[in-house]
């Protein structure tokens, strides 16, 4: 079964360019540009990993963390984003931007690392 990514980011480039790198590595992938529209759809948390920018507009990537993991314990969560790392909430693995199509194999590989 073809593992399915999340990915919820505001900028329709940035958005395009997962989707298209993640589409490549193999993944179904699911695009949202706002934390309300992942949350608005249940079919949207029936995926293997989440990719969440912390800059979106209306809930920030912060609160979608949050939200996510007490709706899915256990589902992998990406934090992309242009702050600082060290900024970035308790996740999985983090793929700081601008981002390459290693990175976001490398970012992925390490959120699902022992998961079935």
């Amino acid at each position: 079964m073809t593992p399915r990514v999340l990915v919820v980011d505001d900028e329709p480039d940035e958005l395009a360019l997962l989707a298209r790198h993640l589409r490549r590595l193999g993944y179904e992938v699911v695009t949202m540009k706002s934390a309300e529209d992942a949350l608005g759809d249940e079919d949207n948390l029936g995926v293997d990993v989440a990719i969440v920018d912390l800059r979106l507009p209306g809930m920030g990537g912060w609160e979608l963390v949050d939200v996510l993991h007490a709706r899915r314990p256990g589902l992998p969560v990406i934090v992309t984003s242009v702050l600082d790392p060290d900024d970035y909430p308790p996740v999985e693995a983090w793929l700081p931007k601008p981002f390459t199509g290693d990175a976001v194999r490398d970012a992925v590989a390490r959120a699902l690392e022992g998961r079935s």
